[in-house]
């Protein structure tokens, strides 16, 4: 049965993130985060410090979604 939620890689699809579903990493170490999210048919790239909202905020067109993969994966949560 193919999930329609997650691509093969473990990345949330396309139909996941309009779904509202997050695409979410944690530090466990430094509790610094990363996120990637849709809302409003936009994509946002966010990230934090655990002792602050969020140090880099980002949003991307709908046909933008590849270049927001790239900056979540650009970012390192142990360095923010």
């Amino acid at each position: 049965m193919k999930n329609e939620f997650y691509n093969n890689n473990g990345s949330l699809t396309r139909y996941g993130l309009a779904c509202g579903y997050v695409d979410r990493k944690e530090s466990v170490k430094s509790g610094n985060w990363k996120e990637l999210y849709m809302e409003h048919s936009h994509f946002h790239v966010r990230a934090g410090r655990k002792d602050s909202k969020f140090s880099i905020w980002e949003v991307f067109s709908n046909d933008e979604l590849t270049k927001a993969r790239k900056l979540l994966s650009s970012i390192n949560v142990n360095k923010l």
